[in-house]
């Protein structure tokens, strides 16, 4: 064979062998698969389930907000009903305080009453015994006289007439005096920050002679008066002695004991004196000090606690009958 022949050969044998196998995969690929009808039955039961487990995911949710209406409506319910109940105790206790209010029924009323205006007057009695404390009293006999004017009988005319004296008698009472003790007690502590920094009054200059102009020259001699507490160890001491005598001047004043308030205030006096060089600073809360030692801490109220007696003698005197 000749070689002009054999070449083209050669070059249409790879072409026929390519053709040949595209033709064989044309013709033995699978067949391409038809896009499903929206419209079909298997489409369409698809797309039906889906909104059924829609619908019943809704309705569960519903059923669920129902319960929670519903047990909201029962709590609101019951509370309804205990305020209601609440509202309708108020309303029994309330006629109840007015009855008793509008006046003792019977003898055992009376003798409610009486049961407590004894208990105030003995309460403004102790509480004017034990701390002075006169407003409390004031409250006390205010209440009692708002029991006791409800009782209209004649017998109780001279204890109504008696706690009338004992009110008058209380509201002249002038301050009380413990006020403006702890007031100057408050004001003296106070001050002794600045006792330190006051400047000593000078001695007033009496004629150097030239012994005196050689002397100074050496030695600073500056007048103290009765102030001997110089060491820093000795002024500690002496400040807390001064803070113990002013504390046991607080104390008595809460005791009303005039004696231990002029005491302690005296010990005070004479070592703010021993711890401070003399100032008109130190003159002032000296002179406070001797005021406060002179302050008169009781109570003159000689017609309290006679209502209280009579009050006693007159149930004793109706048990006995």
């Amino acid at each position: 064979m000749d070689r002009p022949l054999l070449r083209p050969l050669l070059i249409a044998l790879p072409l026929l062998a390519a053709g040949g196998a595209g033709a064989w995969w044309w013709f033995t690929r699978p067949a391409p698969e038809a896009a499903p009808d929206p419209l079909s039955n298997a489409v369409l039961d698809q797309r039906l389930l889906a909104v059924e487990q829609a619908i019943a995911s809704i309705e569960r949710g519903q059923s669920r907000t129902s319960q929670r209406l519903a047990d909201l409506e029962a709590r609101s319910t019951v509370q309804r009903e205990e305020l209601l109940g609440w509202g309708q105790r108020t309303a029994l206790l309330e006629e109840s305080v007015q009855q008793v209010a509008a006046g003792p029924q019977g003898e055992s009323g009376i003798a409610l009453r009486l049961d407590e205006v004894d208990l105030l007057l003995s309460f403004a009695e102790t509480r004017l015994a034990l701390s002075g404390d006169i407003d409390g009293a004031r409250r006390a006999y205010g209440f009692a006289d708002g029991l006791l004017s409800a009782l209209t009988a004649p017998q109780y005319v001279n204890l109504r007439q008696s706690l009338a004296q004992e009110q008058a008698a209380l509201a002249a009472l002038p301050p009380d005096p413990r006020l403006a003790a702890r007031g100057a007690i408050d004001a003296i502590e106070a001050a002794l920050p600045a006792l330190e920094t006051a400047p000593a009054e000078e001695a007033p200059a009496a004629p150097a002679s030239a012994l005196d102009k050689v002397l100074d020259a050496l030695v600073d001699v500056r007048p103290r008066g009765a102030q001997d507490l110089l060491a820093p160890a000795d002024r500690q001491r002496g400040l807390a002695a001064l803070r113990l005598e002013l504390g046991l001047a607080r104390l008595a004043i809460e005791r009303r004991d005039s004696d231990g308030l002029q005491a302690a205030a005296t010990r005070a006096q004479d070592w703010m004196r021993r711890l401070y060089a003399t100032s008109a600073s130190l003159e002032a809360e000296a002179a406070r000090l001797d005021a406060l030692a002179k302050t008169n801490l009781a109570l003159d109220v000689p017609v309290l606690g006679s209502t209280l007696v009579q009050l006693r003698a007159q149930r004793r005197s109706e048990g006995a009958r």
